[in-house]
């Protein structure tokens, strides 16, 4: 590889703050909220003009139920508009699961309401580009944006980008993992009694898909089944009549950190969801009148930057029940909980991460980056940075139950 050399220059440094939150998905929204609503003074990153992460920009808009901690307050504010319902018509198994639609823009503007209310400054449009380190201290964090390239100083750090940017720039351990990625589409117009008169329900969009392939009817090369917790092709009955949420294929083996290889995802699965629209409008009853209405913002990239925790759990030990080291249970009426040491990375003893890039082994990571399990690490980090704070040391070094109790105290019952 070939390098140019750069002059030295230095750097602006444009706000200083107590926390800093890499990230405006509902991780990084709900650390943001739950350490600011401590005290702390909290200024969050985020790349895109809006919040919501995933769940905004890559149409990822149906969830298991939020009923739990933060997860609860979102969940009650999406219904309380009419726009958090459950998802008709999705098979036994996603019905069984408790899944729900929500409307990402009303994701958008609940976030930046939840931030202003607590006191949370906010950066968009920023990327981060690198970060200042002291030792295993992370100090300031280089941005770059339309503005050029600053800085910003912290005394302690949220990683909530879903790459583990932060880990990444500071040296610290990862794994890269490469799995599939899926571009989400919304369509309106369907007439959805004719469309499941002909699909069964929309589970059995892949069937239908299949089928299609098979008699030489679409061109598809997409993976089709289920993978690390995809449904591979499939449909979901969005909050408004005639609107569908569609699953376009897998596409396997990817770096979702190679902006080249990103490229060539994005490029192929938009490719392969025109296909798709294309041959339900043409040929299935029901979809006669249906249009695109908006493909997402960005591929559906499902891991890539792996951090290596204090804590590696199994499935298992996931779903035990939970330890004296558990501070994030995403769900009420499920058993699945995650310890502190899977939101500390080694390395970093400043640094927190949360959402789909924390510590876990393989075989739990597909339930691991949904959206409440985000939201559930993002109120943990949260809380832990502000209680690290206020004790003037690294959170590694809390008392576990010091955080449960604070969690306790927000709305997230842990079950000990």
């Amino acid at each position: 590889m070939d390098y140019i050399r750069e002059p030295e220059r230095q750097t602006p440094i444009v706000a200083d703050t107590d926390l800093l939150v890499c990230g405006g998905g509902f991780a990084g929204v709900a650390a943001a909220v739950s350490a600011a609503r401590l005290g702390v003074k909290v200024l969050l990153l985020e790349k895109y003009g809006f919040l919501g992460g995933l769940a905004t920009g890559g149409l990822v808009i149906t969830t298991p139920p939020l009923d739990n901690g933060i997860n609860r307050e979102i969940g009650e504010r999406l219904r309380a508009r009419g726009v958090y319902v459950p998802c008709r018509d999705s098979g036994e198994e996603f019905e069984s699961i408790g899944m729900h639609a929500i409307d990402p823009e009303f994701v958008k503007h609940d976030f930046q309401t939840m931030l202003a209310a607590a006191g949370v400054a906010v950066r968009l449009h920023t990327l981060v580009a690198g970060v200042v380190t002291e030792g295993e201290r992370i100090t300031g964090v280089i941005t770059e944006s339309k503005a050029g390239r600053q800085a910003i100083r912290a005394r302690i750090l949220v990683d909530a980008s879903g790459d583990a940017d932060l880990v990444f720039h500071a040296g610290a351990p990862f794994r890269l993992l490469r799995k599939p990625m899926t571009m989400m589409f919304n369509m309106v117009g369907v007439d959805t009694r004719r469309a499941l008169e002909r699909v069964g329900n929309w589970r059995r969009m892949r069937t239908l898909i299949k089928e299609a392939m098979g008699r030489g009817e679409l061109r598809f090369t997409l993976g089709t089944e289920p993978e690390f917790g995809a449904p591979g092709v499939n449909a979901a009955q969005l909050v408004y009549d005639g609107e569908i949420n569609v699953w376009s294929g897998n596409l396997p083996g990817l770096d979702g950190t190679d902006p080249m290889e990103l490229t060539q995802a994005e490029f192929v699965t938009r490719d392969h969801a025109m296909a798709m629209a294309e041959y339900l409008i043409a040929r299935v009853p029901g979809f006669e009148k249906a249009r695109i209405e908006v493909t997402a913002t960005q591929v559906g990239v499902r891991a890539t930057r792996q951090i290596v925790g204090h804590a590696m759990p199994s499935a298992q030990q996931v779903r035990a029940g939970g330890s004296p080291e558990t501070v994030a249970k995403p769900y009420a009426r499920d058993e699945m909980r995650i310890p502190v040491g899977s939101l500390l990375p080694r390395g970093v003893e400043n640094l927190l991460v949360a959402g789909r890039c924390l510590s876990a082994e393989d075989e739990i990571l597909g339930q691991l980056r949904l959206i409440p399990v985000c939201s559930a690490t993002g109120q943990a980090a949260g809380v832990a940075a502000a209680l690290a704070l206020a004790a003037g040391r690294p959170p590694a070094e809390l008392r576990v139950a010091a955080i449960q109790e604070a969690l306790a105290r927000q709305g997230m019952d842990l079950c000990l």
